[in-house]
């Protein structure tokens, strides 16, 4: 019937437009003639009584004019009369025009009878008074003019009566015929109301009827149902988007026929790169379940693909550390501190791993999964150890012997077994200072290897901020005088006393300052800022020197690494410093870092979680040690 939406729509509407205009136009023309007839009623009876009282002066008046021809006016008071007289007709006739009831005529037509009777006695009044005299007159006027005029005036009164009463009656009919009339208007109105929503249920079943259909289908076919389609037939724009939704269903139907096989090959594929792998890899999705496991992973966690595939990471790999870097990874963080290799027992052996976490991320950089990868690096770690045994062998066995050489540099630079001449004390200044360099690097040495041992014993001292930044910059406050650079002490006081132990860390703050001081131009300054967040207390040193290149920025921990410092061409340090300081601040669990701009300067920071180790609520398990006092030696 209706070929578009809006044809149904607008024919809807149409019909819910008839109603009320059929409504409406009805109720005006019943008011209407409501109206009209109240109109009608009020006008003829307010006319009859006003020409009622009308009547009612003009008879008093011709009373008066009667009394005035008593006095002796007779000409002015019959004159009177007579003006009188013809005012009282027009009333009259007024009344007569207006008034349609039969008692109303009758009361007329004896008004108009007495009125002629009590003319022709006020003529006769006239007469009397010329030629009987005053008292006879008087007598006439009380026994014959008088009781016309009381008659004449109750039959004008029964008419005010009867028309004043029609006026209520008027008024009742009015009220009678406007309650007949509201309720037929709010019938029609109920009437109208019950068909307009009649009409808009139907109107709406035959369009929405269509499009409710079309949105399950569309429903089941979201679920994966590829085989439905849409039964609507009809002409309009609903049918013409179930037609296309079908189309589009027949051709996802094809489209996921032809990719599911290269889908399955990508998949397969994936599984088998995944296996082939020499590493562990377990990949999981946002939510943290297992996804993908090769047979290295399943090895090391003795669970099987098939078992733990959906499972949650932490119930397949029952490791409190991975789970933990898997899910703040997956929660979008990306600085983890992953220590450098991880210890799991494999085949009745401790091995050591080193952690990857790659992620994958939709269009809008969302993380929807995360790769981890176990890197195999025992092999490494038992060099490194072979390493660090030999240097910790090699610098214990060269301590005896360079204490002997500076015995015996000391012995004859002070000349105790024969005087020298100036060149022999040049060379003996030179040897004692290539001596002592060798003594601190077998002491950096041993200090590496006992960190790295993890056989350390770190003391457990009180230790205040303030106190600790300034031992720790006392030793070199001279060179910052003589290199005229300027050292600036940001101390938040306000970091309570916690334990740890008090050489190590001012260790590795002088450390920071020294390097900062090394590589700072005169007339440069050094900035020391100690602030703690919710756990970590954090200390950055902040210089303005002169930077240094983002190809070195990564390797600036690593042992025997020196940086090239275009100032000072004369040798340094040996390296080992930063990684001294790295092994001690991860002792506490903390970690160390740097940002540096080529031409601004270096800040290097380092956190150290000390919420726990809160002076009022850390037990001490050795004997409780006061910390050193300022100035003594490191």
């Amino acid at each position: 019937m209706f070929s578009t939406l809006r044809a149904k729509v607008a024919a809807g509407f149409t019909v819910l437009v008839v109603i009320n205009v059929i409504v409406s136009v009805w109720s005006i023309y019943n008011f209407n003639q409501l109206t009209q007839a109240v109109t009608t009623m009020i006008k003829q009876n307010y006319q009859n009584v006003i020409a009622a009282q009308n009547m009612v002066v003009a008879l008093e008046r011709d009373n008066s004019a009667q009394l005035v021809m008593l006095n002796g006016y007779v000409d002015l008071g019959y004159r009177q009369f007579k003006d009188n007289h013809k005012d009282f007709f027009v009333w009259y006739q007024q009344a007569v025009n207006s008034n349609v009831s039969d008692r109303g005529m009758r009361i007329l037509n004896d008004i108009d009878e007495l009125y002629a009777q009590y003319s022709n006695a006020t003529d006769s009044l006239k007469l009397v008074l010329g030629s009987r005299g005053h008292t006879y007159a008087q007598d006439f006027h009380y026994k014959k003019v008088l009781p016309l005029f009381n008659q004449i005036k109750d039959e004008c009164f029964q008419l005010l009566d009867m028309n004043h009463n029609a006026m209520v009656a008027t008024d009742t009919k009015a009220s009678d015929i406007s309650n007949q009339a509201t309720v037929a208007v709010l019938g029609a109105a109920l009437l109208a109301i019950v068909l307009s929503i009649v009409a808009s249920w139907q109107f709406s079943q035959y369009i929405l009827e269509p499009a409710e259909k079309l949105t399950d289908t569309v429903r089941k076919l979201g679920r994966g149902y590829l085989d439905v389609r849409a039964d609507i037939n009809s002409g309009d724009e609903i049918g013409e988007l179930a037609r296309e939704f079908n189309r589009m269903a027949e051709r996802l139907k094809k489209y996921e026929e032809i990719n599911i096989e290269n889908l399955i090959y990508e998949k397969q594929k994936s599984e088998t790169i995944v296996s082939t792998i020499s590493d562990p890899i377990i990949v999981a999705d946002s939510s943290g379940r297992i996804v993908l496991m090769n047979q290295l992973a399943e090895n090391i966690f003795e669970v099987t693909e098939e078992a733990s595939v959906g499972e949650e990471f932490r119930n397949v790999v029952k490791n409190a550390e991975l789970t933990k870097y898997v899910t703040r990874y997956l929660n979008g963080e990306s600085t983890l501190n992953i220590p450098p290799y991880f210890e799991l027992r494999f085949n009745e052996e401790d091995r050591y791993f080193r952690i990857k976490l790659n992620s994958s991320k939709d269009s809008s950089g969302k993380v929807t999964g995360v790769v981890l990868i176990l890197q195999d690096v025992t092999q490494f770690k038992e060099l490194d150890k072979m390493k660090s045994e030999f240097m910790a062998r090699v610098s214990h066995e060269f301590r005896t012997p360079l204490t002997s050489i500076n015995m015996t540099v000391d012995i004859l630079k002070d000349e105790h077994i024969g005087r020298v001449n100036k060149k022999q004390h040049e060379l003996l200044v030179a040897a004692k200072q290539d001596a002592e360099r060798l003594t601190k690097l077998v002491r950096d040495l041993l200090e590496l290897s006992r960190l790295e041992s993890g056989k350390i014993q770190l003391k457990e001292d009180r230790i205040e901020i303030k106190s600790l930044i300034e031992f720790s910059v006392q030793p070199v406050l001279l060179q910052f005088n003589d290199k005229d650079v300027r050292l600036i002490l940001n101390t938040d006081e306000t970091i309570p006393v916690f334990i740890a132990d008090f050489q190590q860390l001012s260790w590795v703050i002088s450390n920071l300052v020294t390097n900062a001081l090394r590589f700072t131009d005169n007339g440069g300054s050094v900035t020391v800022d100690t602030t703690m967040n919710e756990d970590d207390l954090i200390v950055a040193v902040r210089d303005t020197g002169c930077g240094i290149d983002p190809e070195e920025m990564e390797k600036v921990f690593d042992k025997f690494v020196q940086l090239h410092d275009t100032t000072n061409p004369s040798p340094g340090s040996v390296g080992l410093g930063l990684s001294i300081a790295k092994e001690i601040v991860e002792l506490y669990g903390g970690r160390i870092w740097v940002d540096s701009r080529v031409g601004v300067g270096s800040v290097f920071t380092f956190s150290i979680p000390i919420k726990k180790r809160m002076a009022h609520d850390y037990t001490i398990s050795a004997r409780e040690s006061a910390a050193p006092v300022p100035g003594s030696s490191l």
